[in-house]
């Protein structure tokens, strides 16, 4: 499948801080700067490099409080209300019309977090965010991120677990296996890779259905 760059998807969705970051493509053939190592200190890039360089984010150790939680690839142990949850969340994208998430929200006691900003209207936000400007792109990214492996985020103060997809947008990126790398760059690319590694963590997209069923998060950010 081929989507936006990284950068375009979370800029689209206003999240200035991402947007410093300035992520590399994700399965585009668009021209674009890609990110290359910090060069060394009086080493000028060749002439008519216009790459961008990507140096580690000053708040990378802070950042780093991995829960590595376990990558779990068997859907039969999903509970029937998450699985039917995800299902239900696979058909409506896979459908390719926005509007087939509403009924999933509506009949929810909250609506999902689409954003860390207000959200008014979910559908709109999921258009108007998507470059396409009809919701598509995102409805991609989702079934990608729902056919990836997950993890359980444990209960706590009172909430439920929670199972999130990809299992790597809680985990360390560094040191991954060979089948991880594969999982990973089914979703982003290897240059998008090293550019989370750099930042500390993942910050693509990731997807959250509490036990109960519930669509808690469909979002991307830090």
């Amino acid at each position: 499948m081929t989507h936006s760059t990284i950068g375009n998807v979370i800029c689209a969705l206003a999240m200035s801080t991402i947007c410093l970051v300035a992520p590399a493509a994700a399965y585009s053939n668009s021209p674009i700067s890609t990110p290359v190592p910090m060069a060394s200190e009086g080493e000028p890039l060749s002439e008519g490099d216009e790459r961008m360089i990507i140096p580690d984010a000053p708040e990378r150790e802070e950042r780093q409080g991995y829960q590595n939680l376990e990558i779990r690839r068997d859907l039969s142990l999903l509970p029937e209300k998450v699985r039917q949850a995800r299902d239900e969340l696979l058909a409506a994208a896979k459908s390719g019309d926005a509007e087939a998430l509403r009924p999933i929200i509506k009949r929810q006691t909250n609506m999902p977090v689409l954003s860390f900003g207000a959200v008014l209207d979910p559908i709109l936000f999921l258009r108007d965010s998507s470059n396409d400007g009809e919701g598509r792109e995102l409805m991609a990214i989702m079934i990608e991120l729902l056919e990836a492996p997950y993890a359980i985020t444990p209960a706590e103060n009172g909430e439920p677990e929670i199972y999130v997809w990809p299992a790597y947008a809680s985990n360390d990126l560094e040191n991954l296996s060979p089948k991880e790398l594969i999982d990973v760059y089914k979703i982003v690319s290897h240059q998008d890779l090293e550019e989370m590694q750099l930042y500390g963590g993942w910050y693509f997209f990731r997807v959250g259905i509490d036990a109960n069923g519930e669509w808690r998060y469909f979002v991307a950010g830090d």
